[in-house]
């Protein structure tokens, strides 16, 4: 790897400022750095940057920012990744380590393989980008509450206690989809979620068939959740009566209009259009 031509993006921020602890081991091995100040001005920062390869360092809310940063560029990136952060889907995903010293040795020595990105368009034409998940309806809750209490309880308890809450207070909700093409229609969902990988969040995933690389998306509808088969989800067990389609993109109309979340940070509440992009992103691993 050519130090000169690679940048850490360090978010300060990243594991309420605990993610902070880490960086002494990555700056060891001599890399250019920018310190970010807000997440509008790390995805700029990538966006504006001249390096080869933009490494995010911290959790999957920062990679995904590093990511959007990247497909926004005029100048191809390649990504890379020190794990400093909270949520490690992305890093599970893709079996990049999580420990310090050895995702810096993974760093240095790897070499670059194409991953597939999802596309995220919401009715105001605004876009964004997503490498791991992204739910509607109750996932959102989710995310929106455990990213106040992680903090303080921890991923695995946080998330825990954000998972019970939203399964007492989210409402079911309607949805037509249109997957690639076919369009159908669903009442009283609790929860739907659109994968590139088998990670709904910290602990929470499905077992799907996903790859990293293979064009497709994994749109799971859940019509209905008992509190059994949400604890069934740490262990990705597919809850009874879910309906899972494998497509290349989807469009997804909620009544009433449903908030969003992808790689583990709650978006605006829209109707959507997620289309997967194949091998659209390189990544050191």
């Amino acid at each position: 790897m050519n130090k000169t031509s690679t940048t850490l993006f360090l978010n300060p921020g990243s594991k309420s400022k605990k993610g902070q602890r880490n960086w002494p081991c990555f700056r060891s091995a001599g890399f250019q750095e920018i310190i970010s100040q807000n997440a509008e001005d790390l995805t700029a920062q990538v966006e504006k940057s001249v390096c080869e390869t933009a490494v995010a360092v911290g959790g999957d809310g920062t990679i995904n920012l590093v990511i959007n940063g990247i497909l926004r560029s005029q100048t191809p990136k390649k990504l890379g990744v020190l794990y400093s952060g909270t949520s490690p889907d992305f890093c599970r995903f893709h079996q990049i380590s999580v420990e310090p010293s050895l995702a810096l040795q993974q760093l240095l020595n790897g070499t670059p393989y194409t991953i597939d990105i999802c596309q995220i368009t919401y009715a105001n034409a605004t876009t964004c980008y997503f490498a791991s998940s992204c739910n509607i309806g109750l996932g959102a809750e989710i995310a929106r509450t455990s990213n106040q209490v992680r903090r303080y309880l921890g991923d695995f308890c946080g998330t825990l206690l954000a998972a019970l809450k939203a399964f007492v207070c989210v409402k079911a909700f309607s949805a037509t989809l249109t997957i690639d093409g076919q369009t159908k229609s669903f009442a009283r969902l609790r929860h739907m979620a659109v994968l590139k990988n088998k990670f709904i969040a910290s602990g929470l995933y499905l077992n799907v068939p996903a790859r990293p690389d293979d064009g497709l998306l994994h749109v799971v509808v859940l019509p209905r959740l008992s509190l059994r088969e949400l604890f069934r989800l740490y262990k990705g067990k597919i809850p009874s009566g879910a309906q899972v389609f494998t497509c290349k993109e989807v469009r997804v109309c909620t009544t009433p209009v449903q908030p969003t979340e992808f790689d583990g940070d709650p978006q605006p509440a829209s109707d959507v259009h997620i289309t997967c992009l194949h091998k659209r992103l390189e990544v050191i691993k």
